[in-house]
């Protein structure tokens, strides 16, 4: 599925389903019923083929529970493609499939939950924020009233979603809410958003703190992709000041921090001070 871009689902195999996209229900489980397909079809044909461009998916490895603990496994997120409808397809080897612009993919995102079916319409709010997180348009928190700082805008309009343009409103999320918190912290004279392409800064009298935002839920990426980036921020700071710096990735989701993890080895391969901090609405 990754390499080809899309998401997909069997039943009813052998059928080209493309002029049931955006049916109704009645309409797709009537059809199923008369070619008497199983009905677990049913559900999981009627949400598939009802996707609409801008969605926005989970794509579960398993759902398998552990002992007598329900377990939903994520390995990627993505966002459906198309204008008006869908990108569907028949494809012998997957099934149905539709075009989907990947996020993140390669997590193995463990949450609590039960979803056994095939596919799971969210509706939710108190399982859309766990599950998809910042991703989600529907966890927005409104931005501080009064705020001074030059906060970055996540109530513009979608025209065309992308995975590109949620993973920057997501990373927009963390940081406005990060800078709000450092403000309350250290005071506004000492946060600056965006200062020399660093997300956010903070100058206080003997250091400088430079926190760097990502927005994938797997930490240990966002220190990989991270890391590099802060530290020439640093280095440039270091030269011009000399103050000591210290460094922090930011990202939604808590770090392993064990003796074993990539996080410890960083943090004491690294001579300057480097933390991860989670930021979570």
């Amino acid at each position: 599925m990754l390499k080809k871009g899309v998401i997909a689902t069997g039943f009813n195999w052998y059928e080209d389903m493309q002029d049931f996209v955006g049916k109704t229900h009645e309409v797709i489980i009537t059809h199923l019923k008369e070619k008497a397909e199983s009905k677990e079809s049913y559900y999981t044909l009627k949400h598939f083929l009802n996707l609409k461009p801008g969605d926005l998916v989970a794509v579960k490895i398993h759902s398998a529970p552990s002992g007598k603990q329900a377990r939903l496994v994520i390995g990627a997120y993505a966002i459906v493609k198309g204008v008006d409808f869908p990108v569907y397809k028949h494809c012998d080897e997957l099934g149905h499939t539709i075009e989907v612009d990947f996020i993140e993919t390669g997590l193995d995102y463990e949450l609590p939950f039960g979803y056994g079916q095939t596919i799971h319409k969210v509706e939710d709010l108190e399982r859309i924020k766990p599950i998809f997180g910042y991703y989600s348009y529907e966890v927005a928190k409104p931005e501080s009233e009064g705020s001074q700082l030059h906060l970055k805008n996540t109530d513009d309009v979608i025209v065309e979603a992308t995975a590109g343009y949620v993973s920057s409103r997501a990373h927009n999320k963390i940081q406005n809410l990060l800078a709000d918190e450092l403000v309350e912290t250290h005071g506004l004279e000492c946060v600056k958003v965006e200062k020399n392409f660093i997300d956010v800064l903070v100058e206080l009298e003997d250091k400088f703190i430079l926190y760097e935002v990502k927005s994938y839920l797997s930490s240990d990426r966002c220190i990989r992709e991270a890391l590099g980036q802060v530290l020439q921020y640093g280095h440039i700071l270091k030269a011009r000041s000399g103050k000591a710096v210290e460094y922090v990735v930011v990202g939604p989701s808590a770090v392993d921090d064990s003796e074993d993890s990539y996080y410890t080895y960083i943090s004491n391969t690294l001579k300057e001070t480097f933390t991860y901090k989670r930021v979570f609405a």
